[in-house]
């Protein structure tokens, strides 16, 4: 299950639980590494799709390495003569055909599934007769504007997004940072049979600090690397594979007063910002000042709430 307790990611949780209700198809979007595939998964698991294929289609690679025989089958020689091979579309039958990367497919296979998912059916290669799609169909994407591109067909997004869910960067939830880390901790702990090792409360100032441009998939990494790489015993902050941001106060000395000032005031704000997750009340009542005096102070230092 998506682990975390943030207001984005509870209301993607309360989308999964409605979507698996239904047998409708979804678009699932969401920045690399966020966890796209992971949510068509969850889905599925609690859909009546449940225990049925789940097949995964890179729309990047269709019409190149993904072949139309791939996609439909093919008749091939074999050692009993002619045979059939099914293709990824009947590999898919009574469960979920998964299309990462759906933004990338070409204009004619856009064409192809516009057909098949409005016919629900496509035709067996080398017959007259046709295979039933009997699947639902999740689209994913990292484009936050396909909905409204014009280089894609409107009528295969109509097909396709009969729901949509919004995955959330992992830098707009940093509350859940400390219980994905513990269950990627526990997770390759048990996997390599390690001892669960101390953690040191500087690992975790590192880890919500950091951006996480690679999302769940990078602290996903990150945690197996820690493990691998740190010594025996207790984890080290040395092997974080990402520059560990020094204290700002470090950077004082030879500032004048009014300069160190402001250095102090940004590290705080940002601070308070980051363990709130950019909520501005919540954090200007942590620092002690009114809602005005930290929002002008943002604007001051360059800081946007939507960067937490």
């Amino acid at each position: 299950m998506l682990i975390g307790q943030s207001p984005q990611i509870m209301i993607a949780k309360r989308m999964i639980r409605e979507i698996a209700k239904t047998n409708e198809n979804a678009i699932i979007v969401g920045e690399v590494g966020s966890g796209r595939k992971f949510v068509g998964l969850e889905i599925q698991h609690r859909s009546k799709q449940k225990n049925k294929p789940f097949v995964v289609v890179n729309c990047t690679a269709v019409g190149d390495t993904i072949t139309e025989a791939d996609l439909f089958g093919e008749k091939v020689e074999g050692p009993r003569g002619v045979e059939r091979k099914v293709g990824l579309l009947e590999q898919a039958k009574r469960g979920i055909l998964f299309l990462d990367h759906v933004d990338e497919l070409a204009p004619e296979f856009q064409q192809k599934f516009v057909n098949i998912l409005k016919e629900k059916k496509f035709p067996k290669p080398g017959t007259k007769t046709f295979v039933e799609a009997d699947f639902r169909v999740f689209a994913s994407t990292t484009d936050e504007d396909l909905l409204k591109a014009d280089n894609f067909r409107s009528d295969l997004l109509f097909e396709l997004n009969k729901f949509t869910v919004h995955v959330p960067p992992l830098r707009t939830r940093r509350q859940d940072i400390p219980n994905l880390f513990t269950n990627f901790l526990e997770q390759y702990c048990e996997e390599f049979n390690h001892e669960i090792p101390p953690v040191p409360a500087e690992i975790f100032e590192s880890l919500m600090e950091y951006d996480w441009r690679g999302n769940v998939l990078e602290l996903k990494n990150t945690v197996r690397n820690l493990i691998l790489m740190s010594p025996e015993g207790e984890l080290s902050i040395e092997y974080l594979p990402f520059e560990v941001k020094k204290h700002p106060f470090e950077f004082l000395d030879g500032q004048d007063l009014p300069d160190a000032v402001g250095e102090v005031e940004r590290y705080l704000i940002k601070k308070s910002l980051r363990r709130f997750a950019g909520n501005q009340s919540k954090a200007a009542r942590a620092l002690n000042v009114s809602e005005a005096a930290l929002r002008y102070k943002m604007k001051k230092y360059g800081l946007s709430r939507k960067a937490f």
